[in-house]
């Protein structure tokens, strides 16, 4: 979301952010991690870092990883069933053949555990924040992921990638992105190179 009213189209390339941390984080050292991959993002996408005395903009994020249950349907069969029959052998006789079909197919409720992660980015203007003590936002960023995974310290990469894509910007709509485990993105986020497992 890009607040229309603050009358920006869009974060101009090359604008100064400090990304202020978390002091109430529940796990400080994940907190920094972050924060550091969030000023990493800014800088590969052009964007510069400065001290929050400096910065025109003040960068606030916050994530969860929240467990929810889904509900399937999947299809599951008895066991076979043989049966001997009688046929003709062509020859004017009989002969014995085994029958094999399936069982008797039911509908099985299943259900799964996923987990939903979250992300979410505030850019706020710092000349007015430091003017008047109040935070005025001029861009959200809300991203969720659907999981059976609950590795929030994995998923995250995968998280600030698609919100870093549409930065600064009005996508008018949700958007929906699909990731591979091997997008580039998410490897130089990650420090990986192309030849590195994940």
């Amino acid at each position: 979301y890009l607040d229309r009213a603050s009358g920006i189209a869009a974060l101009s390339k090359g604008a100064s952010f400090a990304v202020l941390e978390n002091p109430q984080a529940e796990n400080p050292i994940f907190d920094r991690e972050v924060k550091a991959k969030i000023e990493k993002l800014l800088t590969i996408h052009g964007y510069r870092i400065a001290a929050p005395e400096a910065a025109e903009y003040f960068v606030t994020y916050s994530y969860s990883m929240r467990p929810g249950l889904r509900n399937t349907m999947a299809t599951a069969y008895g066991p076979p069933q043989t049966e001997i029959v009688s046929v003709p052998d062509g020859k004017g006789g009989f002969t014995t053949r085994a029958i094999t079909t399936p069982g008797p197919a039911s509908i099985v409720p299943l259900v799964t555990t996923e987990y939903t992660g979250q992300l979410m980015i505030k850019v706020a203007d710092a000349t007015r924040q430091r003017k008047d003590k109040k935070e005025h936002v001029v861009w959200v960023g809300e991203t969720h992921s659907i999981e059976q995974s609950s590795d929030l310290r994995r998923d995250i990469d995968y998280l600030l990638v698609v919100t870093f894509r549409y930065f600064g910007r009005d996508t008018g709509k949700q958007v929906q992105v699909n990731l591979s485990t091997s997008d580039p993105e998410v490897r130089e986020l990650r420090g990986e190179s192309a030849t590195t497992g994940r």
